[in-house]
């Protein structure tokens, strides 16, 4: 995997590019003090693993996240722990607080390959998502089927997704809410950055709270006349 250092103090530059190079499976494409000049390796090269400062000149690199449209695994690297809630808001994989020794470092990296290895397989006679009707999902070490129709609700909890089916099934894998609304159909809609809910499933709205059976979803201020325009589209309001 294809790593990338992005932090402002040549110290921790070093420390993390020699933890690097103990690892077989990471190379080392660059080492940058800033955000700004990260920018032009993660446009240039393929970069699979970010390790990322917070506290940064110019740009920060929780703002830094926010910019990218497409997301290295994510690993932060920081003095400060009060950023800690934030920076899972954001998808991250990993929150490793200075100073950072190997084997804090060394787990971190196992967590990326194993979000690597559970990333959301399609099974269907076509490559193109819109023709297959289930997926598979890597969770307690195994490979679980899940039908699209079955699922009710999938909430975001840090770097995991836990998917609850029609049947009460909980279902936790280790999977990026955002790789995972790539891959669902148009009935599915991210209401809040820690829930996509199955339209088909929705009994009631209540001001921002969605009931879907027996399970409840926060909808966001944000997404609320986007949503309720969707619902409208899809004529589940009626007139």
């Amino acid at each position: 995997m294809k790593c990338l250092i992005v932090d402002d103090e040549h110290i921790a530059r070093k420390i993390l590019s020699d933890y690097v190079s103990k690892v077989p499976e990471l190379e080392l494409v660059a080492s940058c003090n800033s955000a700004l000049k990260a920018l032009n390796h993660i446009k240039s090269d393929r970069i699979d693993v970010l390790f990322l400062d917070i506290q940064m000149p110019d740009l920060t690199g929780l703002d830094f996240l926010k910019i990218l449209p497409n997301r290295p695994a994510t690993i932060l690297t920081t003095a400060y722990s009060e950023y800690a809630v934030q920076s899972y808001e954001l998808d991250v994989v990993d929150y490793l607080l200075k100073p950072i020794d190997f084997d804090r470092f060394y787990k971190a990296i196992t967590k990326v390959i194993s979000l690597k290895d559970a990333r959301v397989e399609y099974h269907s006679d076509s490559t193109s998502p819109q023709h297959t009707d289930k997926l598979f999902i890597k969770a307690d070490n195994k490979i679980i089927k899940v039908a699209f129709h079955e699922i009710v609700v999938i909430q975001g909890q840090g770097p995991y997704v836990q998917i609850i089916t029609v049947d009460g099934r909980k279902i936790m894998s280790l999977q990026s809410m955002s790789k995972l609304e790539e891959l669902l159909p148009a009935n599915f809609y991210r209401i809040h950055r820690s829930h996509i809910v199955n339209i088909d499933h929705i009994d009631s709205i209540d001001g921002n709270m969605i009931k879907l059976q027996d399970q409840t979803a926060i909808l966001s201020k944000n997404k609320r006349d986007e949503f309720l325009k969707l619902i409208d589209q899809l004529n589940l309001l009626g007139d």
